[in-house]
């Protein structure tokens, strides 16, 4: 039997928008920044929603789960890819840290899109129901 040359691969380097020294902090503000305005938006979306009683109706619901499912998508990637990234000079992600943000990204991803498909069939039903109940 041969032997055969193998290497498991433990660690990846996560390389970045640029390795300028003086470009990493700007960066790193305004990426923050999206972080938090998308976070704001959309855990103000799902507040919303709850706290008012006129808004319980099956529309804001999918809106409210896609708001959460966003929020759960960007908060799977942006923290270890961004910002940790422009902060951290040896910046490195181990093989089951690769995996599971590659899990709960794709999970909510999946949420999303699904989401999405269901909306856009609701808006199907209810425009094109009313056309075919007048004739």
């Amino acid at each position: 039997m041969e032997e055969e040359n193998k290497t498991l691969v433990t660690e990846f380097v996560l390389t970045g928008l640029t390795d300028l020294l003086g470009l990493q902090v700007p960066l790193f503000l305004v990426f923050l920044v999206i972080y938090l305005t998308t976070m704001v938006g959309n855990l103000g979306l799902i507040f919303l929603i709850w706290k008012d009683p006129h808004l319980h109706t099956p529309m804001y619901l999918f809106l409210g789960s896609l708001a959460f499912a966003d929020a759960f998508s960007s908060s799977s990637v942006t923290p270890k890819m961004m910002l940790v990234n422009f902060l951290d000079n040896a910046a490195m992600i181990s093989l089951a840290e690769c995996i599971t943000q590659f899990y709960f990204f794709a999970f909510s991803s999946t949420i999303e899109y699904f989401l999405l498909v269901v909306m856009a069939y609701d808006h199907y039903v209810v425009c094109v129901t009313p056309c075919f109940i007048q004739w």
